[in-house]
């Protein structure tokens, strides 16, 4: 009788513990699942770079910080997932180690050449190092969806001037070969 008593138990538990399951026309439907939603606020790496420019018969080390900034506003990409804004510290030395440039940059020095929709879901992903002219160091920039998993973006070019002065500029890339991809295309599309 008590083995009958514990054994009843145990099923009962058992039987309460499973979601509750329906039945439709003699069709066992399970339980809708539910999605709790992504209520965290990601982040992304933080991330240092150092490269050596040859610039005006000198070395200069340009110096980058990426990292969150707790007081600048959460956004939300287009995945409803929300994300901390970047910040992207730059720092240009002499050879002797003096400071030549030192800028704090969020992504609002580049909401001028966005969309709404862009500013609104995107963040600051990156500023490189990439080469100098006789007048300028340039840095490659963008902004764009924090998701790693995604490639979307706005690229930028950012120039620093031999006064320490920054310019901006949408940066626009070709595609290699493209006289040989646009000769193929107009082949392919003539007589449609």
């Amino acid at each position: 009788m008590i083995a009958c008593a514990v054994l009843f138990s145990a099923v009962s538990f058992v039987a309460c513990d499973k979601p509750a399951q329906q039945t439709v026309n003699n069709i066992i439907v399970p339980p809708r699942q539910v999605n709790e939603p992504d209520t965290l606020i990601h982040q992304m790496n933080e991330v240092n770079g150092s490269d050596v420019a040859e610039w005006m018969g000198s070395e200069y080390k340009v110096i980058t910080h990426r990292h969150t900034s707790d007081s600048l506003t959460a956004v939300t990409d287009n995945s409803g997932k929300r994300f901390r804004n970047n910040v992207i510290d730059v720092v240009i030395t002499r050879k002797d180690g003096s400071v030549f440039f030192e800028k704090t940059f969020t992504k609002a020095a580049f909401e001028k050449y966005l969309s709404e929709a862009d500013y609104e879901h995107s963040v600051l992903l990156g500023l490189v190092y990439n080469g100098t002219d006789s007048e300028h160091i340039m840095l490659l920039g963008s902004v764009g969806n924090p998701d790693i998993l995604t490639e979307e973006f706005v690229p930028f070019n950012v120039k620093v001037s031999k006064m320490g002065e920054v310019s901006i500029e949408k940066a626009v890339f070709k595609v290699p070969n493209d006289s040989i991809y646009d000769e193929k295309f107009n082949e392919l599309n003539e007589g449609v």
